[in-house]
């Protein structure tokens, strides 16, 4: 991978940026047929991946392959990885 490292300051905005850039570009196409709804944890500085059913599970996944990662959370199939709020006629 081309990503430098070195000069990476590990910015909330840069770890999104650069985990939907991998997501998008490397990973999408492999995976959102068969693990819709399942949890994605990418390692931004490697590109390496987990998946699982929940997102605690993916990165205590991704917390054994890579201890120093830097990692970003991703619903497979979901613009977002968690609902905030309700939905209408959702029980209170």
């Amino acid at each position: 991978m081309d990503f430098a490292v070195k000069n990476f300051d590990h910015k909330a905005e840069e770890v999104v940026r650069r985990g939907r850039e991998i997501y998008e570009r490397d990973i999408r196409s492999k995976v959102e047929s068969d693990f819709g709804g399942k949890f994605i944890v990418v390692d931004v500085v490697t590109g390496d991946y987990v998946i699982a059913d929940s997102d605690s599970e993916a990165f205590d996944l991704a917390e054994e392959k890579h201890p120093d990662g830097v990692h970003y959370v991703a619903r497979i199939g979901h613009r977002a990885p968690y609902r905030i709020g309700s939905r209408p006629g959702a029980p209170r």
